[in-house]
């Protein structure tokens, strides 16, 4: 397997920074207390930040009233949007293989497996585009 889980720290930055302003408590939150309340260590944050702010998910503001917020609505926002600005371009499985054994049958086997893995990351990737950051809020209220 290949996604970090910095994706999944991803998803819960962007909900809890939805959250937290959907619920009119802010209208941008700070680096810290994204990090104490979701035990995110700093450094590993600002990277997560980095490639949502780099994917237009996310924008910031400087100063004694900054911090981050949405850039999109939370309806706007896919599971498979976090996913790409996370993980930008890398696959789920590494399916190259150096193997020994050559001819039409290793090299049906390879080609076999390659076409079954990237079925099933296209699979995944066609369900995280149906879910987005809305609907897992409005999900948290059920």
């Amino acid at each position: 397997m290949g996604y970090s889980l910095s994706f999944t720290k991803s998803i819960l930055v962007v909900i809890y920074i939805s959250d937290k302003i959907r619920q009119e408590q802010f209208d941008f939150l700070s680096t810290a207390d994204i990090s104490k309340y979701l035990s995110i260590p700093k450094p590993t944050l600002v990277k997560i930040l980095q490639s949502l702010h780099a994917a237009q998910i996310i924008e910031t503001k400087e100063g004694k009233l900054g911090g981050i917020r949405l850039l999109k609505s939370p309806d706007a926002i896919s599971v498979l949007d976090v996913l790409e600005a996370t993980e930008k371009g890398k696959a789920l499985f590494q399916s190259s293989v150096n193997i020994m054994a050559d001819g039409k049958r290793p090299n049906a086997a390879q080609k076999s497996i390659k076409a079954l893995l990237d079925g099933a990351e296209n699979t995944l990737k066609t369900e995280l585009a149906s879910k987005s950051i809305g609907e897992i809020l409005e999900d948290m209220n059920s």
